[in-house]
């Protein structure tokens, strides 16, 4: 039965490497990020289907493999959680950016305004007052 497959045996770059070379996640482009969420959903649906459907193999006891199936299924576990942790961690990151963006606009618009209402006031004669 096969398990969640560990990427750190194989040479794939870990966060400390990336974090070392000044990468930090708001550099990961969000499209990408999605469709890597999405397809790891998938492949934990697919990876417990198998866990699902396993019959028993001959040769192998089935004690044997319901040790297995426990061993794939935590594996599962711990990769769901940390997946749906990393979501709700982009979540609300991208809430804050929004969150962010909406005050630079509210300010600026802001500044904007007040830089007109000051132009209007200019062009009123001293003498006369403001309808």
């Amino acid at each position: 039965m096969p398990s969640t497959p560990s990427l750190a045996g194989r040479g794939a770059t870990t966060f400390a490497e990336l974090k070392a070379q000044g990468i930090r996640p708001e550099d990961i482009d969000e499209d990408w990020m999605d469709d890597m969420v999405k397809r790891l959903f998938r492949e934990l649906k697919r990876q417990l289907s198998q866990v699902e459907n396993a019959k028993p193999v001959e040769g192998r006891e089935d004690g044997n493999l319901r040790a297995a199936n426990a061993r794939t299924l935590a594996n599962l576990e711990r990769t769901l959680e940390r997946l749906a942790r990393l979501e709700q961690q982009r979540v609300l990151a991208r809430e804050t950016k929004v969150a962010a963006k909406d005050d630079d606009a509210r300010a600026a618009l802001e500044r904007k305004l007040d830089q007109l209402l000051e132009a209007a006031r200019a062009q009123v004669p001293a003498g006369e007052s403001e309808p």
